[in-house]
């Protein structure tokens, strides 16, 4: 699957406390984790008690933010986000971090995931006289965690996160201190790292690395963690955790530098390469990968042939994102923009390309065509995953079930249809042996930890594109 073409994840996290700095070091934790969301970015700092500065805006994080505005964001603590909307547009008053003054507190919210009860959960708020400002379902935590009558933070979040479903890992900012919370299900990352006395949270290990942050480990799945001037508190959420991190977030989503469970993404991706060619060998004279997400599978699927990985596809990184061509002839065209064959290495050679995933099959159809034009004798197609069948309800924006290739073209007919040679793909068996069976794989199986109902599952998110920008005194 080429860098977001058909799968978007809806955001990034990034959280500190205790820092001359703060708000320098979150622009760079943001600008790491760019690749989870490129559509809105936002900051949140604070001295204390009646202090809280944001500014937040549509665009990239270097777009947002400048030298002038992060200086004025002063404070030793704070909170970031980086996003991308879901069905319809980007809300002005959508952009997160979402800021809230409630009983006197300031209260910040960011937040990566999807809850997949909200439309219930803000009805029921709204009969009880709350007021929603946004279209997110990330408000409806905050109401509930600034409704529970505690001057404790972590009673707030104990108690206000009680009964909601679905993913949410989360960085919040109180007055006195900074918080981060993950489901008890865990679905989508967020690490715990520290640096000369302060503490840090976020989606994702490579967020640290910029900042010389030392990875501490993870926000386990269903606990909390808030840090203040008397140290880190930890805490358990009421529902028992059981683990189902997102296993999209190790064959796509994060970066090949980023940890999980102690090792690096890239090496978890060799080893979908290396199974991938176990399962579907073929006789080729070059592996070339569909870059940059399917790289590290690729290596993985030369190693195990034993035939060289070389540079085929060269992509542009100047391009809009094939997902906003609103149709199949304007795709096919983003394509060509976006990917150039080199003639030397596919010409006269057979080639076997790997890619990360199929979701609707279009980018690869033309992918496979461009390599042909360019003389290749065959074009054997890899895919280091499992073919995606299923919509996920737990942050990650998807087409519908009807749009997934495997859902409109019968098996037999896949080869024929991306106008490869032959098509080949990852078992659900082997992505569970090196992803772990404790991982959620719905968008694969079908199988969800946490029952859904689409209608109901997701507010229904505006259409409308305004800018907004502000600082809260």
């Amino acid at each position: 699957m080429t860098q977001h073409s058909d799968l978007r994840e809806k955001c990034g996290v990034f959280g500190v406390f205790q820092s001359p700095s703060a708000a320098h070091d979150i622009y760079l934790g943001l600008h790491a984790q760019q690749h989870r969301g490129q559509e809105s970015a936002g900051i949140v700092t604070s001295r204390g008690p009646g202090h809280c500065l944001v500014y937040k805006d549509h665009g990239l994080v270097s777009q947002v933010f400048d030298r002038d505005i992060v200086e004025q964001l002063d404070g030793q603590f704070g909170i970031g986000h980086v996003r991308y909307s879901t069905s319809g547009g980007l809300s002005r008053k959508d952009i997160q971090p979402l800021v809230v003054n409630h009983r006197g507190l300031n209260i910040a919210l960011a937040h990566n995931g999807n809850i997949t009860n909200a439309a219930a959960l803000k009805e029921e708020l709204e009969v009880g006289g709350s007021l929603f400002t946004s279209s997110s379902d990330s408000e409806v935590l905050l109401h509930r965690i600034v409704r529970v009558r505690s001057d404790d933070p972590v009673e707030q979040m104990r108690q206000g996160l009680r009964g909601i479903e679905g993913a949410y890992s989360l960085v919040l900012k109180f007055d006195r201190g900074v918080a981060a919370v993950r489901d008890p299900h865990g679905f989508r990352p967020l690490h715990v790292g520290r640096r000369d006395g302060g503490w840090y949270f976020a989606s994702e290990t490579c967020a640290f690395d910029i900042l010389d942050v030392e990875t501490v480990g993870e926000v386990a799945p269903g606990e909390g963690w808030y840090v203040d001037a008397d140290g880190p508190r930890q805490f358990r959420l009421l529902d028992p955790p059981v683990p189902r991190m997102c296993a999209f977030e190790v064959v796509y989503f994060s970066r090949p530098d980023s940890l999980f469970r102690g090792r690096s993404i890239h090496q978890f991706r060799i080893e979908l390469g290396r199974r991938l060619f176990e399962e579907h060998p073929a006789e080729v004279d070059a592996v070339i990968a569909v870059p940059d997400s399917s790289n590290s599978a690729a290596l993985g699927f030369a190693q195990a042939a034993g035939v060289p990985l070389d540079i085929g596809l060269i992509r542009s990184h100047y391009t809009g994102r094939t997902f906003i061509a609103p149709g199949q002839s304007a795709r096919a065209a983003k394509v060509k923009q976006k990917f150039n064959v080199v003639r030397d290495v596919v010409e006269g050679r057979r080639v076997a390309v790997v890619d990360d995933s199929i979701v609707r099959g279009t980018t690869c159809r033309q992918i496979v065509k461009l390599i042909r034009e360019h003389g290749a004798t065959a074009v054997h197609f890899r895919v280091a995953s499992p073919m995606v069948s299923n919509p996920c309800y737990y942050g990650i924006d998807m087409p519908t079930r009807e749009e997934f290739l495997v859902n409109r073209v019968p098996h037999a007919e896949l080869a024929r249809y991306l106008t490869a040679d032959s098509v080949g793909y990852l078992s659900p068996a082997s992505l569970r042996a090196v992803v772990g069976a404790d991982t959620c794989r719905a968008c694969f199986t079908g199988e969800y930890p946490v029952p859904v109902d689409p209608a109901r599952s997701v507010i229904q998110k505006h259409s409308e594109v305004e800018i907004e920008h502000h600082a809260v005194l």
